[in-house]
């Protein structure tokens, strides 16, 4: 049944071995192997991959210092007990934009939420900063620094809720969605999109999570609508 699995082609832009660690995760998946399983030998693996032997044996070795794979001298790889997922920040990068953005759509609702109620007058100082910087680069029309100070604004947001797991996740979140912004911030018109910081920095200074929340809502159905506005064309063109 092994033979019948062909790996998913990877994008070029990507490491060889980033690529080859890709198909054989897909490969343990696809076939469903378990705990113990053996997989193909190097030589077969190598050819059905169309790879080196030695790009082989580095993605093997990556995968068996995560606890995915197991080699065993003389004998062959095989699919380690207690397996770990791949980390969030790697599942999320190969995950599709439209996913990630609905689960950033929960995340900063519950953070506009929590936010309001917990914030000290220091994170609000510095979400001011950050808006500040956001608005100059919107004169300077610098898309890429905007880009930066702009996540520095929600980051000091997602800060002031006081829950350190939150804080984890929404970071990790927004650098999976790092590319995505920028490309939407092209389309962006900044200084609405500063004005719509300066209602949700209002509603958290006034500790109001009822319109910090409708600012938040506001913001991301913008974002999200612009989106997929940019990806109709891209599948367009």
């Amino acid at each position: 049944m092994l033979e019948e699995w062909r790996p998913t082609v990877m994008p070029a832009r990507r490491p060889l071995v980033d690529q080859v660690i890709s198909s054989l995760r897909e490969l343990i998946e696809q076939e469903g192997l378990r705990t113990g399983d053996r997989l193909p030998s190097e030589p077969q693996l190598a050819r059905r991959l169309g790879v080196g032997r030695s790009t082989l044996r580095e993605a093997i070795r990556a995968l068996s210092h995560s606890g995915r794979l197991e080699t065993r001298q003389g004998s062959g790889t095989f699919v380690a007990a207690g397996a770990p997922l791949p980390p969030l920040d790697v599942r999320l990068a190969e995950a599709r934009v439209a996913e990630v953005f609905e689960v950033r759509r929960a995340l900063e609702v519950l953070i506009a939420e929590v936010a309001p109620q917990r914030r000290s007058d220091e994170h609000v100082q510095r979400m001011r900063d950050a808006l500040q910087q956001c608005r100059d680069h919107a004169e300077t029309g610098d898309v890429s620094a905007f880009v930066a100070a702009d996540a520095q604004f929600h980051q000091v947001t997602a800060e002031a809720t006081g829950n350190t797991v939150l804080v984890e996740l929404y970071t990790v979140l927004r650098r999976s969605l790092e590319g995505a912004s920028v490309a939407i911030a092209d389309l962006v018109e900044l200084h609405h999109a500063n004005d719509l910081h300066a209602v949700l920095l209002e509603a958290i200074a006034s500790a109001e999570p009822a319109a910090a929340v409708a600012a938040t809502e506001r913001h991301l159905e913008d974002t999200v609508k612009l989106f997929e506005s940019a990806r109709e064309e891209s599948a367009a063109d």
